[in-house]
């Protein structure tokens, strides 16, 4: 059981660790948000194993660390040397194979925030989901082991000719459990689907780790997922290997002939995610499932007010809103229709009736149109608790290209004037703009034109009624 070669593609196109092993080379260092920052290498292992989500930030090969430019603003404050590169997780929409009995779905332990135990209700059983969450989709704390044996296919509508052979790892695979002997295949197909240059096979024996992290293993075959005592709380290993994409055989002669990336699945993968460098090649990107962004409310003494906010969504029907006295058994007190499948931001609002005293509990549980299901974080509140204002900002779609949307959610009285200013890491500043009151009270402060700017990381300070908020923002 989880006995296999997980990867996470990271970069873009790999290499054999047998025919072309000259290609590849073994990823000697990683560096994660975990705890906020979490650094381990193959001669210095961190002794902290990471139990919960956290975001790849930047891997070492050959004696260079290259960011993934999820936060390289944190690097820096780390005094860390760095080449600024960009990945993005592929999207992974659907598994070709059927789930059986050894799938598993892995989970930091404390991913559900319940210690040596299954969380309630059971995680979400989404497999696609948890190859692509996190920031660019780059999150090391979930995955699927033992994924069933099939294909992965995505579309490629360029590659950057001048990436051939320039030394810039273009693949970053990892894997997330124990390795095994059976391998998985990496190939670039046409518009006919052959095979351009040659196939790249993959195991992960001869890789040595660079760390190791503490998950569960659910159930994947099971609706709800269960949980077993022998892959609760189990330690794991992670293995990366890097490769440019001469090693798949791609040449200036033959790379305008890509169309597709495809990845062959052997039954015993346990996958990470998978994604591209962004800057050796364009993938069509479909929209996410639904990512909420925000959940919160303010308690009256015989109402509560509940605000969530999502940042895309994908065939998403409803929003149950349960609600809970002692924060274990839920029941379903009103539902507000979604918006379907949209790449805007949404913000959504619910009033509960209740005289509740003490604390009350919340959840959502968010419906798909095919009858699937997940719940949220359970919020907390109390009546009277939360005259102060607050001031919750989120930023959708984060990274952002042609358009950007900050979302406000405010405790206290509704806000009447707003500003953002968008500046450099340097403190440049490169883009201002005031909203009138309309668009302050309603919660959504549109930012116009800037498609216009360049590509990078910027800070965000939203100014609302005198109370500065600073967000991280990216332009892809």
């Amino acid at each position: 059981m989880l006995r296999n070669c997980t990867f996470l593609v990271a970069a873009l196109l790999g290499g054999a660790l047998t025919a072309r092993a000259q290609s590849v080379n073994n990823v000697t260092e990683v560096v994660t948000s975990f705890g906020g920052f979490w650094q381990s290498s193959t001669t210095v292992k961190n002794a902290t194993k990471p139990n919960n989500s956290h975001d790849l930030l930047a891997f070492s090969l050959n004696n260079v660390r290259y960011s993934t430019g999820v936060d390289d603003a944190l690097l820096e404050a780390q005094q860390l040397v760095f080449t600024p590169s960009q990945f993005k997780a592929l999207p992974v929409l659907a598994i070709s194979g059927n789930v059986g009995g050894n799938t598993k779905v892995g989970l930091g332990e404390l991913y559900d925030k319940v210690a040596n135990g299954a969380s309630s209700p059971a995680p979400a059983n989404d497999i696609p989901f948890y190859l692509r969450d996190g920031r660019n989709g780059l999150n090391l704390g979930t995955g699927a082991a033992n994924v069933p044996s099939g294909t992965l296919d995505f579309s490629i509508s360029e590659v950057v000719t001048s990436a051939l052979g320039d030394g810039t790892p273009d693949i970053l695979v990892t894997q997330i459990a124990d390795p095994a002997g059976s391998q998985d295949q990496y190939q670039f197909l046409d518009a006919n689907n052959q095979v351009i240059g040659s196939t790249v096979t993959v195991t992960f024996t001869s890789i040595t780790p660079v760390g190791s992290w503490t998950a569960d293993f659910y159930e994947a075959s099971e609706r709800p997922m269960s949980l077993t005592t022998g892959f609760r709380q189990t330690d794991r290993d992670l293995r990366l290997w890097a490769a440019d994409l001469s090693a798949f055989g791609i040449t200036s002669a033959n790379v305008g002939a890509i169309r597709k990336f495809r990845v062959l699945l052997s039954g015993n993968s346990d996958l990470a995610f998978v994604a591209y460098n962004t800057q050796t090649a364009t993938f069509s990107n479909p929209p996410l499932p639904v990512t909420l962004t925000f959940f919160g409310g303010q308690a009256a003494a015989t109402y509560t007010d509940l605000t969530w906010h999502t940042a895309q969504e994908l065939n998403s029907a409803a929003f149950e809103v349960e609600a809970s006295q002692d924060g274990r058994t839920f029941r379903p007190v009103g539902q507000v229709a979604a918006a379907g499948t949209s790449s805007q931001a949404h913000r959504y609002t619910y009033r509960h009736a209740t005289t509740q005293s003490g604390i009350r509990y919340y959840r959502l549980r968010q419906v798909d149109q095919d009858g699937t299901n997940s719940y949220s974080a359970v919020l907390s509140l109390s009546p009277g608790r939360s005259a102060a204002r607050s001031i919750s900002v989120t930023a959708a779609p984060n990274p952002f290209r042609e358009q950007l949307q900050l979302l406000l959610s405010s405790t206290g009285p509704a806000p009447t004037q707003a500003s953002v200013q968008l500046t450099t890491l340097a403190g440049r500043v490169v883009y201002t703009q005031n909203f009138s009151a309309e668009l302050t009270q309603a919660g959504v402060l549109e930012l116009t034109n800037v498609s216009a700017l360049p590509a990078g990381l910027y800070l965000a300070k939203v100014v609302v009624d005198g109370q500065p908020v600073v967000l991280k923002v990216v332009k892809e």
